[in-house]
């Protein structure tokens, strides 16, 4: 299914109560822009129904129907209880309203919502992170168009905790990825009167056959910490998903033939420090791949782009100014949005737009989409905008994101730009 991909991190969440049009704070060079003079837009923020909360992902459901999805937050005592939620906008324009359903279906499950995606309204699939109530698997909830469904999935021996980052719904059964910390080795410490543990961090894949989530082996990795962030099929033996490798600091893609994954190499993506957030399929089989790249010589912080089509894999260059993407949804015409975080002394949402030249080749130029920044609750607090989740529809782009204020609770934001370029 088309939507929205990327890394999934606690502070991810923002809220936005007036409409107004902004640039971002870190313009882009002359050489990346878009030399067309286009339409002037104005991004519109929407209000949302949970304040203490983070959207971390946005799907369109057809129809005109848009779901947001992420969780919010509570204290009991000095602990942070988690609480999954889904928001609703039924129409373009239209509110957004809490789907109850899916909040009363975890009972009282204590975990993060990590994605969504819907393969058409009657297959819904929600991911998040291991739990107590489920006996330490990992919780995910299906709904089928009239009712929510918990549907654990299972971690390997000796996991100490796993997480789900991102979920694809697709006919034949959804693809889910994240990680799982397997204890290595356990010594007890009289001293101390306890055990020490050592741990190591692996990612994990799962394919739901139509009754469970069925583990689908990794290709087993040198190192220590790796993960998968994000995940997307393009039929049922070409699958892609793509994270980080510890081993060398660099991207990780990896690719699933219908038979078994398997680790690819990507020159200029794979092999340079960095992280892959998401990962987008257009209509004619192509991929897309968003990230961050760590490259610089100065030590900063660039974002990083690259596409397959059918000759292979190719770097996309991008504007130079420090920046991260976590998220993009495929456009009419062959391009993109891409969404993140700018890294300059104000850490503000970002929404940029690649479209390809005239002769329809892989060149294209950046356009900088001036996404509308949350309105903060107090000018004088330092604040940090991200936003993490966009999805094309009837009424444009829907962008969902964060603004976590110094010493407060995360807020979700909502802004929606109007036309399809």
């Amino acid at each position: 299914m088309l939507k929205s991909s990327r890394r999934r991190s606690l502070l991810r969440a923002a809220v936005a109560t007036a409409a107004l049009s902004v640039t971002l704070s870190v313009p882009l060079p002359a050489s990346a822009l878009d030399g067309t003079v286009a339409p002037a837009r104005t991004w519109a923020s929407e209000a949302v129904p949970f304040s203490d909360a983070n959207l971390v992902d946005v799907v369109n459901m057809g129809r005109g129907r848009t779901w947001a999805a992420g969780f919010t937050f509570s204290m009991e005592g000095k602990v942070t209880r988690f609480q999954p939620v889904v928001a609703e906008r039924s129409e373009p324009g239209g509110p957004w309203t809490p789907v109850a359903s899916a909040t009363a279906a975890a009972g009282e499950i204590d975990s993060r919502l990590n994605a969504v995606d819907a393969n058409g309204p009657r297959d819904v699939w929600l991911v998040g992170d291991d739990v107590s109530a489920l006996g330490g698997q990992v919780h995910t909830q299906h709904f089928d168009g009239t009712r929510w469904q918990v549907v654990p999935a299972d971690l390997p021996e000796k996991a100490q905790a796993g997480s789900l980052l991102d979920v694809d719904a697709r006919p034949g059964g959804a693809w889910a990825v994240g990680f799982t910390q397997i204890e290595v080795s356990r010594t007890w410490n009289e001293e101390k009167g306890g055990w020490i543990t050592e741990s190591r961090h692996a990612g994990i894949a799962r394919h739901f056959d139509g009754t469970a989530w069925r583990d689908v082996s990794l290709p087993e990795l040198p190192s220590d910490y790796w993960y998968l962030n994000t995940v997307q099929a393009v039929s049922a033996d070409d699958v892609w998903a793509a994270g980080y490798d510890g081993a060398g600091g660099t991207p990780l893609l990896m690719h699933y033939d219908g038979t078994s994954w398997e680790q690819v190499g990507v020159p200029g993506v794979t092999d340079i420090p960095g992280e892959a957030h998401g990962l987008a399929v257009t209509e004619k089989g192509g991929v897309w791949l968003v990230g961050e790249d760590w490259s610089p010589e100065d030590g900063s912080t660039r974002a990083l782009v690259a596409r397959r089509d059918s000759t292979g894999w190719h770097k996309v260059a991008v504007p130079d100014v420090p920046a991260r993407l976590y998220g993009l949804t495929v456009r009419p015409g062959g391009g993109i949005a891409a969404v993140g975080q700018t890294l300059g002394a104000q850490r503000e949402a970002l929404a940029w737009a690649w479209n390809p030249d005239a002769t329809g080749t892989a060149r294209g130029r950046w356009k900088d989409l001036g996404l509308v920044q949350p309105t903060p609750a107090d000018s004088s607090v330092p604040t940090e905008n991200s936003a993490s989740g966009v999805v094309g529809g009837r009424d444009g782009l829907t962008v969902v994101g964060t603004s976590a204020a110094e010493g407060a609770w995360p807020r979700p934001f909502v802004a929606v730009r109007p036309g399809n370029r």
